[in-house]
């Protein structure tokens, strides 16, 4: 997303800087969701499948992944003494100094950025422990982590396989499977009901991680006794909802 740096007063444009693509994370991430349900809702099924609805789950996928490292990136960018925590706890956290170079003038407010990419967000676990290692919240609830599972056991079987059942995937999700062929010739079928179950699921993900990550800031700068600058604390509160 470009900004318009003529149109954005100067104080609210250098509390954009602290984020990826100078966007709020979660703000971004409910426009992309809010494009997709619209993507989802005007789509019909054809033949008994709708592939519109298909793809957007796979985008969901993707956009929440996105949405977890860039406010990953965002807490650091914001307060990088937060890194603290995480040297204690990975002592093998390295940035590539080709990546280094490349934003060497504003090295304070893009380091999260460098950093992100270095991590995987790709499963609640692994979410659980970088939130964890850096801020001490784990976002994901037993119940929520297992949810999660199932969306990206889901979205895998949709790309990895088409949407056919594995047989990893069946006895995963079907206790006792009544038709020996299931395996290999049936097919996952995604409605746009599903879509919308899991864009409601993820959003309130996003907006935990969102809002958790606000908190635990704010409370390791008051801690710490860390005076947080007007931008600073600008771009913090642009953490939650854009609604």
């Amino acid at each position: 997303m470009t900004k318009k740096n003529a149109q954005i007063p100067n104080e609210l444009h250098n509390a954009l800087d602290f984020f990826v693509a100078g966007v709020p994370p979660y703000g971004y991430f409910e426009l992309q969701v809010a494009g997709l349900s619209r993507l989802a809702g005007r789509s019909r099924a054809s033949h008994g499948l709708n592939q519109t609805a298909e793809v957007c789950v796979i985008a969901l996928s993707a956009y929440f992944e996105a949405f977890c490292k860039a406010q990953f990136a965002a807490v650091i960018n914001i307060c990088p003494t937060v890194l603290r925590n995480l040297v204690e706890k990975r002592n093998n956290a390295t940035l590539d100094l080709h990546n280094v170079l490349e934003v060497l003038g504003e090295l304070e407010n893009k380091l999260g950025n460098l950093l992100s990419e270095e991590y995987d967000f790709g499963s609640a676990k692994a979410i659980n422990a970088l939130y964890y290692d850096l801020l001490g919240v784990t976002p994901f609830s037993a119940a929520e982590k297992k949810k999660y599972q199932q969306f990206l056991e889901d979205r895998n079987l949709l790309v990895h396989h088409g949407g056919i059942y594995t047989f990893g995937y069946a006895a995963r999700r079907f206790a006792r499977r009544t038709a020996p062929g299931l395996p290999h010739w049936d097919s996952l079928i995604v409605s746009t009901q599903d879509h919308k179950g899991w864009a409601t699921f993820l959003l309130a993900m996003g907006e935990k991680i969102a809002e958790t990550s606000k908190t635990a800031l704010q409370n390791y700068a008051g801690v710490n006794k860390i005076t947080l600058s007007v931008q600073q604390e600008r771009a913090v509160n642009f953490f939650g909802s854009s609604r």
